[in-house]
């Protein structure tokens, strides 16, 4: 699919799983589970949906999934399956150091896998600069007791990465800018691409499923929920008011679609797109 300057590509780094209760926060397990299933050990299988911008000069990443968990127990806990793999993907689109820029919506461990990544030749996306508010910079150095868990840490390979700080919304790059939205983190960022013909909106986990386009459906791993509520009211109007192509980056049914109607009854009509 065209999208401005570049060709768009929907691109996934596999599935892991998560308690119901931390995804689907205060949502009563009668309305969520028609939705979603547990599986045997109660837990909700989450995708990990990746878009890939690929521009005549260089590709741009909107985050970059699981990656490889730094121990088994925590790949065990999570139930990581890697039946897709992020490189491998992007291989089938564009070379590795093609990459410039991996864009995050946020550092937390499912968002940030692949940035890090180090193979035996180095870092896998050895020429991509990680991309995220300084805030949110500052969250993954500076964890709590409430964070620690969200963030794994890869220290010596952050510290050798390039790193490009923002701070507030604005253009990252011709043709892609970010939305500050603190909510889920208080560095969290929505990330949008495209131009007047056409606009795609990655919401990272401020709407992280089409489930949770109503308002009030947060998550309870959201550090600041008031401003993921102000915020996702404020997104969902323009998405609707926009016709813009919403991307739910850990819905593993419903990755893509159109938002109408309302903001207190969104509808969603979802779209198939590679």
């Amino acid at each position: 699919m065209r999208l401005g300057d570049y060709e768009f590509h929907l691109l996934s780094d596999g599935y892991f799983t998560l308690d119901p209760g931390a995804y689907f926060g205060i949502v009563p397990r009668t309305i969520w589970s028609r939705y979603a299933a547990e599986d045997h050990n109660g837990r909700v299988r989450l995708a990990l949906r990746i878009p890939l911008l690929v521009g005549k000069d260089f590709s741009i990443l909107f985050d970059s999934g699981i990656g490889t968990p730094p121990s088994q127990k925590l790949a065990s806990i999570y139930e990581v399956d890697k039946s897709s793999d992020l490189g491998k993907d992007v291989e089938r689109h564009t070379p590795l150091g093609s990459v410039r820029y991996i864009v995050h919506s946020h550092l937390h461990f499912d968002h940030l896998g692949h940035s890090l990544l180090e193979t035996p030749h180095g870092r896998e996306f050895s020429n991509a600069a990680i991309v995220a508010q300084s805030s949110e910079f500052m969250s993954y150095w500076r964890t709590n007791e409430f964070t620690r868990g969200s963030y794994w840490r890869y220290d010596s390979a952050m510290k050798g990465a390039e790193k490009i700080h923002i701070n507030g919304s604005g253009r990252v790059v011709p043709g892609v800018r970010v939305i500050i939205t603190g909510g889920h983190t208080a560095g969290h960022q929505v990330i949008i691409a495209g131009d007047r013909n056409r606009e795609i909106i990655y919401f990272g986990d401020l709407i992280p499923s089409a489930f949770h386009i109503r308002i009030p459906y947060i998550t309870a791993i959201d550090s600041f929920p008031l401003e993921t509520v102000k915020m996702k009211k404020g997104l969902i109007r323009k998405a609707i008011r926009d016709g813009a192509i919403c991307i739910f980056n850990h819905d593993p049914d419903t990755p893509a679609g159109i938002i109408r109607g309302d903001v207190e009854k969104p509808q969603l009509e979802p779209l198939d797109i590679d």
